[in-house]
């Protein structure tokens, strides 16, 4: 899943202060992808949907919005280190800031020309520490929902069937459900060996013990494992470059 190796920027505005400077720096890179809210709700939904790497935060005057966003961010698992960089035109803002919380960088508004190639420089800062830890998370699968955040190593995930709302977690030892819509579980999967195969399957690559191309549709089988899953027609092509581009490199 080549996308998700991108790395997610989350502007939440919620001053009357045009940003458009603050997302011309977030969109400086392919691999950057810029999420806005101007909503404490949709920003709270955005950490919770999507795992960012990044926060730009411009407070509201009265930092009510501020505040409720950022002891919400630190208290969710997935962010309580995720750096964040205040922007302000108010000595106030930084005063509520700096004894409460952490990871956080502060930028003084208006950005001087100085200023906004320093905030360039920080942005990729994190993104260049993304890129150098992102091969550690490939290794783990992160699931979150509304009653928490599931972790397991991608290397015990035979595959994952969506069988109406449910996505079943085929795993060495046992199954796990989540009610969650594929397109959910593809953005969360952070690993090459997962590979969507069917409409209804998303199968690792690295256990498959078997392909059984006389079945229609193509059968899949696991190591240490009677279960099977399937590759469709449309899905026939990019299933055998994937293996191929990716064994060939091991």
């Amino acid at each position: 899943m080549g996308g998700m190796s991108m790395f997610h920027l989350l502007l939440v505005n919620f001053s009357k202060v045009t940003s458009e400077k603050v997302q011309n720096i977030c969109s400086q890179s392919a691999d950057f992808v810029l999420y806005e809210s101007n909503s404490l709700e949709k920003a709270v939904s955005f950490c919770k949907q999507i795992k960012i790497h990044c926060v730009l935060l411009m407070p509201d005057p009265d930092f009510i919005y501020a505040k409720r966003f950022m002891t919400f961010l630190r208290k969710f698992p997935t962010s309580i280190h995720t750096p964040v960089i205040l922007l302000s035109s108010q000595i106030a803002h930084i005063l509520q800031v700096i004894p409460q919380w952490n990871f956080i960088e502060i930028f003084m508004l208006p950005l001087s020309k100085e200023k906004e190639q320093e905030l360039a420089h920080l942005v990729n800062f994190y993104h260049t520490l993304f890129q150098q830890t992102k091969d550690f998370t490939s290794r783990l699968c992160q699931i979150s929902t509304a009653k928490g955040i599931y972790s397991f190593p991608y290397e015990d995930i035979l595959f994952i069937e969506i069988v109406m709302k449910k996505a079943i977690f085929h795993l060495r030892t046992k199954e796990v459900v989540f009610t969650m819509p594929l397109y959910k579980i593809r953005e969360t999967m952070q690993s090459s060996y997962m590979v969507q195969t069917h409409r209804s399957f998303i199968v690792n690559l690295s256990n498959i013990s078997y392909l059984d191309k006389t079945k229609n549709p193509w059968e899949l089988s696991f190591f240490n494992s009677d279960q099977h899953a399937y590759v469709s027609r449309g899905y026939k092509k990019q299933f055998l470059s994937a293996i191929s581009s990716l064994f060939s490199n091991d």
